[in-house]
This record gives C-alpha cells, sequence and structure tokens, in this order.
C-alpha cells in the first residue's frame, strides 16, 4: 500500500490546487491501457479516509506507449492537461474529473512490456485522515497511510507507520501493550539482521472477531522501523464499515 500512496500523493500534489470540485459527479470509467490484462485489486476502500478504487494490469504494450495512450485520452474535453509525474521505478499520469483523481502508475515489465495500477480517488471532499484508531503508538512514531477495505465477510484495516526505535523494541513494545490490552499473542516470529536483509519480526494477536498481524522490519541502512499492522474482523457482512 505504500507505493499506492505514493501513486496518490504524486498527482495530487501537481494537479489538484486547479480542479473543481463538483459534488454530483460519478465515479468515472478509466479506460483499460491497449493490449492488457487486468484485475481488481480494490473496488471500495478508502485510503487515508479517501475513497478510492484500485486496478492493476499488464501489457505488452511498454510503458512510453501506455503514458502516451492516456496523455492523449485525457487531454480531450478537460479544463486541464493531464499531469505526467517520473518516479525513480515508473511513471505517473493523472487527470482530475470533478472531485475524482484518476492516476495510472505504469512500470516496465520484461522484454519491453509493462505493468502498473489504476486509480480513481475522491479526492475532493474527503479530508486526509491517518488516525491510528487504537492501535498503540511508540513515542516519536507516526502514521505513513491506513487503507481500509471491505470483502465479503470482513472487514480490514492496514496501517503502515514509521517508529524510530529498532524492531527488537518495537516487538516488545506491541507484544507488552496489546497483551496489558486484552489481546491473546497467537505467534512471534523474530529474523535476525543479516547481511541481505534487516532486522525484523512478526506477531499475530487476536480477540473475539478480530486479529491483528503486526510485521517489524528495521529501515535499511538507517535507524529506526517499518511497522505494517493489519486488523481483520471477521463476519461483518459485505457492506459493513
Amino acid at each position: 500500500m505504500k507505493m499506492l500512496t505514493r501513486i496518490i500523493t504524486a498527482a495530487l500534489l501537481v494537479i489538484v490546487a486547479c480542479a473543481q470540485a463538483s459534488a454530483d459527479e460519478s465515479w468515472p470509467d478509466v479506460p483499460l491501457p491497449p493490449k492488457s490484462n487486468t484485475q481488481w485489486i480494490a473496488q471500495s476502500e478508502r485510503v487515508n479516509g479517501v475513497p478510492t478504487r484500485v486496478m492493476q494490469f499488464q501489457s505488452s504494450e511498454g510503458r512510453a506507449g501506455i503514458v502516451q495512450y492516456y496523455n492523449s485520452y485525457w487531454s480531450g474535453g478537460y479544463e486541464h492537461k493531464p499531469a505526467v509525474h517520473e518516479l525513480p521505478d515508473g511513471t505517473v499520469i493523472g487527470q482530475m474529473h470533478g472531485p475524482y483523481l484518476m492516476t495510472v502508475k505504469v512500470q516496465d515489465g520484461e522484454r519491453g512490456t509493462s505493468k502498473g495500477v489504476i486509480a480513481v480517488a475522491e479526492v475532493l471532499g474527503h479530508a486526509i485522515n491517518r488516525d491510528p484508531g487504537d492501535l498503540p503508538m511508540m513515542p516519536g512514531a507516526h502514521v505513513i497511510s491506513v487503507v481500509e477495505s471491505d470483502d465479503p465477510g470482513k472487514h480490514s484495516r492496514l496501517l503502515t507507520l514509521v517508529a524510530p526505535q529498532p524492531p527488537t523494541s518495537v516487538s516488545q513494545f506491541y507484544q507488552s501493550s496489546l497483551a496489558n490490552a486484552g489481546w491473546a499473542q497467537v505467534q512471534a516470529i523474530n529474523t535476525p539482521r543479516v547481511a541481505s536483509a534487516p532486522e525484523g519480526a512478526f506477531v499475530v494477536f487476536s480477540r473475539e472477531d478480530t486479529e491483528i498481524q503486526v510485521s517489524i522490519a528495521g529501515v535499511p541502512k538507517g535507524r529506526g522501523s517499518y511497522v505494517v499492522a493489519n486488523y481483520v474482523t471477521k463476519d461483518t457482512g459485505s457492506g459493513a464499515r
């Protein structure tokens, strides 16, 4: 979900200042990339409080061809030209449609092909919300993203954050804090630091109909830890929030 956050942020910084809100617009249809296979990642989720739909694709067309296709398609009938933003790992092209930000992130695939993610986010009219909820927070930690989604029979809330402490301290903090809050520890795995990977840990807790999976990894070539906490609540029904 780190990639998805980067997609929305990159395009939003470029074009949202000149966008005009239109509260009664319906979700826009984004054309599929040429010569592509697609599949849904999420048809209904909220990224930092913003309603979002996400699809991934693979195409036999190269990255430049995909960017050219959307640049041409989104240049007609819109008040502003689409925004193109180069990232270290790909290209993001975006366009506003009423309150919706449509973005495509495309990366190079093998042998001249491409792959990427198509996202539509209702960015206007929704305040950014990175509230950690009842997840305990270590001193100095901050939330990068909060992604909520509903699937048949379960609701998921995925939080990504950065803490200044090393993985061992973060793991001990969550094992202690969640146990004190009434969560039962189900699993705990610690991985030592090796030349090819930083130190890390994976711990799982459960309480009633909810499970928390906490993945912890040291920041490569730096201090602190990345933390991904996934709350999964079962038996919620397909429309629960």
